[in-house]
Formats: structure tokens, sequence, C-alpha cells
């Protein structure tokens, strides 16, 4: 069963530098082995610096700067780190819809696991993704129905918000 974490806890990734690091994480080299990486609306050379500017340009440069959110697989679900990299693709696919977002597929543990953040604050109309429980299901229904087109049929959420 694959699992779904968001990282995102209370009073988490508020820092001004919140993006770099994360993204610097993310994109690490001894992490993403193969570099399957990438971005929807930035450039993954700049990313932190794109979302940054969405951000000011709609006057939110403070509060929660990013989504953070982990999909795990086990080893019976998922060897290929190229599939692995088409799920990323199709969740940034499905979150660039409104928010600038990059992932990176993750090879340094026992399982594949895909590493995803997106700017809380909407490209479309500035307005900030909260957390709240509609847009989570909203995900989740999404990267299940992505997930089953590769033959993986269950997806568990893990909380991982502080409380």
């Amino acid at each position: 069963m694959a699992l779904f974490k968001v990282m995102n806890g209370k009073d988490k990734y508020r820092n001004a530098d919140t993006k770099e690091k994360l993204i610097e994480y993310a994109f690490r080299q001894d992490k993403a082995i193969h570099r399957y990486i990438g971005g929807i609306g930035v450039s993954v050379e700049t990313a932190a610096e794109d979302m940054h500017r969405i951000s000011e340009e709609f006057g939110k440069p403070d509060g929660v700067q990013a989504r953070h959110y982990v999909i795990s697989f086990t080893k019976q679900e998922l060897q290929d780190a190229a599939l692995a990299d088409l799920i990323g693709q199709n969740v940034i696919n499905y979150i660039g819809r409104e928010y600038q977002a990059v992932y990176s597929v993750h090879e340094d543990k026992a399982y594949l696991h895909i590493h995803i953040i997106a700017n809380s604050v909407s490209f479309v109309d500035g307005h900030r993704c909260r957390g709240k429980r509609r847009e989570f299901r909203e995900l989740m229904h999404e990267i299940e129905a992505i997930i089953k087109t590769f033959g993986i049929n269950r997806l568990m959420y893990i909380s991982r918000k502080e409380k």
C-alpha cells in the first residue's frame, strides 16, 4: 500500500528560506540519484526564486511558504524509479493547475518515495492553499487515480501534523 504524508504541521514552513531549504533537500544528488526531478510553473534551476516572485506579486510573502507532500511505495508496489518519475510528473501536473510545484524521486532508501513541494500561493489569483480538508481530499483522490493507472490500488494517509 502506498503512503501519502502531508509534512506541513503547526507553525512549520513559515521561514523566509523555507522554499530554498525544501527544494535543496528534495533535489540532493545523494537522494535523487538518477535525477528524476521536475517542476511546473518554475524552472528547476530557479524554482524557489520563481515561487517567491509569485508570493511577492500577490502580496503574500509571509505565512506558510510551501506545502510539502511525500508519496512512498513498498518494494512490491514499485521498484522502477522511472515509473515513480511518471507518477511525480502526473501529480505536479494536477497541482500545477493552480500552484507552482516541484518533485523529486528519492532512491536512497529501500523503498522509492516522491517529494512534492508546492508554493502555498496560487499563481492564478493569489489565494493561499490553507491545507483545508476539501483541498486535501481532492489531492488525495487525484493521487489515488494516478497511482491506480500504475497498478497501485491503495493509498493510505499518514499524518505528520504536530499536535
